[in-house]
Order: structure tokens, then C-alpha cells, then sequence
């Protein structure tokens, strides 16, 4: 297996949903497309195929710097950054050889996306990743479609042959590319449950274990580095598979025995949708990222950004609202441990060394009362300190055979999604 070393360590990442679909912004002719995720546009509004590929015409996002975006995800805390190379309507942001249909051969932009984010990857020292949809494919050449939201005339889905001859000639091809151009950190799949029950397992049919092995030999003989995802068959993914992903947007209140990761959403929609107002606040988001890092998971905030290759202001605002709170408790999120002590009714626990004499606990506190007395039942040492970790303040503790109890001052209410470091000597756990 891979080395997920640095993955479990940096905790949190970028997604970016990316593509023809931007400049329409869920809205087509007018309507606000059906579907609440702008990137299904060609599915939700049954396009066809012709006219969905006329928007690469179109496509010429002049604002793209790619530098900007990469020192945007490091100044907002993250270490590693994940962009839509395809998606699921096949149309590639790098000019591969296996089809016409990307940002070199059809759009006026004609530049290496990918290429230009992969250098100024290595120049703040991110991780880059891919995200690679593998299963469908709308182009027609013999992906599979969405059964729910497409099939007609024109989008039916592919024989066995069909999607053999997709998979070999376009698929594989395009991924030996993006490993030997780009030599990626990641490479993340998408797939997922019958949440419609519709009683057919479309990637089980497409991307059954035999393929699955396929894929992953193939990215292990390029690179003996490249991560890879559960979510390249989501109801029965490969052993060999590095990483847990999670549904859309789910956090689970759970540890796991492989590192596992949540990408979620700023707001409804994983692409630009210019009609998507359902923002989530700064605070949510850092409850997502502290909750997950609690049990031992990763995040991947999305931004989807605007046709153009800007970022929305809302999304930069949070973006660099994250950022400072990480200048001042990054320490509670890098290098920690799942807690040993699960979920708790004033926030969630990251630590580390817990196999140390001296061991620090990180108290996330979600909702926030100052001079209330926190208890941690069970939990027993010879000494204790702890202080506010953003002003530094000490922070009272007094233990006791029954537990931990910590009393917040009255000035902590003056802190966003504050942190409590909690240093303890000869810790132990409750039985």
C-alpha cells in the first residue's frame, strides 16, 4: 500500500469543481436548472450532446491565475489541493491525446490547465490530486450515464463491449497521462450508492473488482506514491484502495480502521451555480473540519469557482476567515490522533502522543460557553495545564479520581471556534 503518512498528518484539503459547466451557472435558457449541483447541467436539463459540446466555445476563463488559486488554499490552511481533470461529462482541462473533447482542442483558452496548477503545486509546496471520473462519461464513447437524471434516446447505457472500448482507449489512457505529465499526490474516483433504489448497482455492472484491479495496477506501476480512493466503487471498493471517502457532504461521528475523508460543499452546489445562496458560515465549516479530525478523518472543502477562474467573494471570505483561524490553532488540526474519548456534549477532542508520558488533548468547544466548567469523565493524570490556544490565557483545571474538569474564562467569548490545549502527565483513559 501507498504511504498515507502525509494525508492522515495534513488534514485538510481543497476540492475544486471546475469545467464547461461554470459559465452556464445553473442556468439554462433562462430556468434555473433542476438539478441543485450546477456540474450535472447536461444531465439535468437533458442536453444534447452536440449542443452541450458548443460550449467549449465559450470557455475562456482570461482571470485564471493558477498561482492565485494555490497560494489561496495554503493561506487558508490547507496542504493539498484536488481539481476535476474530467468530470462526468467527459470534457477534459488538460489537452489529452485520447480525446478532442478538452481545454486545448476545443475552447480559445488553450492553455495546460493542469499543467500550470501542478507547477505552482510544487512552488507552495501542495500536494496535487485529480479528480478522475471514471465510471461515467457523457461524451459518447462508451461511458456509462446517469440513470436517473439522463437516459433517453441518446444517452443509453453502454454495452459491455461499449464501455470495454471507452475504458481502454480513453479511460486508462487518460490516466497513465496525468500520472507521467503531472505526477500526482491523488487520484479521486467517484461513484456511489442506489440512493434512489432504483435496484441496479450501475457501478458494480461497469466497474466490478476485475476492472478495479485493472485501474489500480495501472497507477501503481507509474507512481509509488499516488493515492487512491474508495469511492472507485463505493458499495464494494477494492482492498487496495488507500483512503475511505465518505457520501457527499456526510460526517460521520466514527472512527475508522483506514484513514478516511469528507469533501463537502460551501454551499449547495460543488460547481459555480450563480443561483446557490445556501451558504454555510465560517464556523460551520470549522465544526466540520475539527469533527472529522476528532475521528481521525480528513476534509476537502470545495470551491467551485466562477466561469471567468475566479473565486466568488463569499468563498474567499471564508476561505481566508479559515486561514486565520488556522494561524492560530493549526496545532489542534496537523499531526493529531483520532480521540480515544468520542464525541462530546460541549464540542470534539483532537490529541496527540497518546502513547507519550505527556500527552495534549485539544478541546474543541462547540457551543461556546465562557466560565462554564467542562468535565472529562474518566480521565485521570498527575498533572495538568492548559491555556486558551489563540491568546495564550491560562485556563483552570482540577482533577479528580472521577475525571478532568476544565473552567473556561470569561474572556474566551471573545475567540471564534476557540481551542483549549490540554497538557497532561501519565494520562489515562477510562476503562
Amino acid at each position: 500500500m501507498t504511504s498515507t503518512a502525509w494525508f492522515t498528518h495534513d488534514r485538510f484539503g481543497m476540492f475544486i469543481h471546475w469545467g464547461l459547466y461554470s459559465n452556464p451557472a445553473g442556468v439554462w435558457k433562462g430556468q434555473k436548472m433542476k438539478h441543485p449541483y450546477s456540474e450535472w447541467l447536461q444531465a439535468s436539463e437533458h442536453i444534447p450532446r452536440d449542443e452541450y459540446r458548443a460550449l467549449a466555445a465559450s470557455f475562456n476563463p482570461s482571470d485564471f491565475c493558477a498561482d492565485e488559486w494555490i497560494r489561496t488554499v495554503r493561506d487558508a490552511g490547507m496542504k493539498y489541493f484536488i481539481i476535476t481533470a474530467k468530470h462526468h461529462d467527459g470534457f477534459a482541462l488538460w489537452p489529452t491525446k485520447a480525446s478532442t473533447f478538452n481545454v486545448f482542442d476545443e475552447t480559445p483558452f488553450k492553455r495546460d490547465i493542469l499543467g500550470e496548477l501542478a507547477d505552482a503545486c510544487k512552488k507552495y509546496d501542495i500536494k496535487l490530486g485529480f479528480y478522475y471520473s471514471h465510471w461515467q462519461d457523457w461524451e459518447g464513447t462508451g461511458g456509462d450515464i446517469c440513470e436517473v437524471h439522463m437516459a433517453n434516446e441518446e444517452y443509453t447505457h453502454p454495452s459491455q463491449d461499449e464501455f470495454e472500448h471507452y475504458w481502454q482507449n480513453k479511460c486508462l489512457v487518460q490516466i497513465r497521462e496525468l500520472i507521467e505529465n503531472y505526477d500526482p499526490d491523488i487520484l479521486w474516483f467517484d461513484s456511489w450508492h442506489d440512493y434512489k433504489k432504483l435496484g441496479c448497482d450501475y457501478t458494480a455492472k461497469y466497474v466490478p473488482a476485475e476492472r478495479q484491479e485493472e485501474l489500480i495496477s495501472l497507477i501503481r506501476s507509474l507512481s509509488d506514491k499516488c493515492l487512491v480512493n474508495s469511492r472507485i466503487n463505493y458499495c464494494n471498493p477494492s482492498d487496495n484502495v488507500d483512503y475511505l471517502s465518505m457520501m457527499d457532504n456526510h460526517f460521520p461521528e466514527e472512527a475508522f480502521d483506514k484513514p478516511w475523508e469528507t469533501s463537502g460543499t460551501l454551499n449547495e452546489s460543488w460547481a459555480y451555480h450563480s443561483e446557490d445562496y445556501s451558504w454555510k458560515s465560517t464556523q460551520q465549516l470549522i465544526q466540520h473540519l475539527t469533527s472529522n479530525a476528532s475521528f481521525g478523518g480528513n476534509y476537502q472543502l470545495n470551491v467551485g469557482p466562477m466561469g471567468n477562474g475566479r473565486f466568488q467573494p463569499a468563498a474567499t471570505k471564508r476561505l481566508r476567515e479559515i486561514g486565520t483561524w488556522f494561524d492560530a490553532n493549526s496545532e489542534s488540526i496537523y499531526g493529531t490522533e483520532a480521540s480515544p474519548l468520542g464525541k462530546m456534549a460541549w464540542g470534539r477532542i483532537t490529541a496527540k502522543d497518546l502513547s507519550q508520558s505527556t500527552t495534549t488533548l485539544y478541546l474543541h468547544l462547540n457551543p461556546l460557553q465562557p466560565e462554564a466548567a467542562l468535565f472529562i469523565e474518566g480521565v485521570t493524570a498527575q498533572s495538568a495545564n492548559a491555556k486558551v490556544l489563540e491568546t495564550g490565557q491560562p485556563v483552570k483545571t482540577v482533577l479528580s479520581e472521577e475525571g478532568i474538569c476544565v473552567r473556561l474564562p470569561a474572556e474566551i467569548n471573545g475567540c471564534t471556534s476557540p481551542v483549549i490545549e490540554l497538557q497532561l502527565t501519565q494520562m489515562t483513559l477510562p476503562k
